[in-house]
């Protein structure tokens, strides 16, 4: 933790960098942001210089061409995730894609389709089925947990951890790093051990570091399904401790990344791919670090203000 002000500090040794120029990247922000104001859902929009900003800082590796899905995805994601906790707080019943079509506004729903149908027409089936089982994972576990308001509703660390993985978008954001790194990797590969736990660490390193700065946020809108909240009701922590906590938990799971990186080329898993398929792989990983980074330096230095909660003194 640093600070004077309090504000958490995490250890991530992966590179910094900014996808350049940004201005196709803007004309995608005000391209979404006009649809959504034109469906009376402005406020819904997080502001074109912020997003812009979290798109280019998180992926420096893309190009002209694949910069788009990225963008995208995290221009409908930001206002679907709002919606799931607006329209979804409730108890709800039925299968997640039926509540989606009916629960949600047509603009948010056909503009994550049409990236949706974009990006899969980019790339095999198989990676598209990955990204398609892991989106419908992640709006199942966003609409069961949209109601968990009050601390006796929240699980145990150890299951909490496995369903936050599936909970937050993190999973199928990390699919895009293969897009941005102009791969589309064996089927075989993405379903071995070396690659999951690669995966696996990522997506618990972006969902805790959301955690971390989006946890007080999360309280005024009503929801404790947070690793901070966590923290304090399992481990009987004051808020302090458990932010703390939460922060050695992601520089250690950071640590525990950059030791799985080190010994990829010594899988048998790495060691069967093509010279082209193991660069493919080593781009993806310099990408998700690119992620990590990107992501954190956004909450820190960005400072979104939408996060801006103040604790209560």
């Amino acid at each position: 933790m640093t600070a004077a002000q309090g504000t958490p500090t995490l250890v991530l040794p992966f590179d910094a960098g900014r996808y350049e120029p940004e201005s196709l990247v803007r004309h995608r922000a005000r391209e979404v942001r006009e649809r959504l104001e034109a469906a009376g859902l402005g406020h819904f929009v997080q502001g074109d210089d912020v997003m812009v900003d979290l798109i280019c800082r998180t992926s420096p590796q893309a190009e002209a061409d694949t910069i788009g899905p990225v963008a995208e995805w995290l221009l409908w994601l930001f206002p679907l995730d709002d919606l799931c906790e607006d329209v979804f707080a409730g108890s709800t019943t039925g299968a997640p894609a039926d509540l989606a079509a009916t629960g949600l506004p047509r603009a948010v729903t056909a503009g994550m389709d049409g990236f949706r149908e974009d990006v899969t027409a980019r790339m095999s089936p198989g990676w598209g089925e990955r990204f398609r089982r892991d989106f419908d994972s992640y709006l199942r576990h966003a609409i069961r947990f949209a109601g968990t308001s009050t601390a006796d509703d929240l699980p145990e660390p150890a299951e909490f951890l496995v369903l936050r993985r599936e909970e937050g978008a993190a999973k199928p954001t990390i699919h895009l790093v293969e897009v941005v790194a102009r791969t589309d990797l064996p089927e075989e590969f993405r379903g071995s051990a070396a690659w999951r736990g690669l995966h696996d660490a990522c997506a618990d390193v972006l969902t805790w570091t959301n955690d971390i700065y989006s946890y007080r946020k999360e309280r005024r809108s009503g929801s404790r399904f947070n690793l901070v909240d966590v923290l304090v009701r399992h481990a009987d922590l004051p808020e302090h401790d458990a932010l703390a906590r939460a922060v050695d938990m992601t520089n250690a799971k950071a640590r525990e990344f950059v030791a799985l990186v080190a010994e990829l080329p010594r899988t048998k898993e790495f060691a069967s791919l093509s010279e082209r398929d193991r660069s493919g792989v080593l781009r993806c990983v310099t990408g998700m670090g690119y992620w990590m980074r990107g992501q954190y330096d956004w909450f820190v230095i960005t400072s979104p203000a939408r996060y801006q909660v103040l604790p209560r003194g």
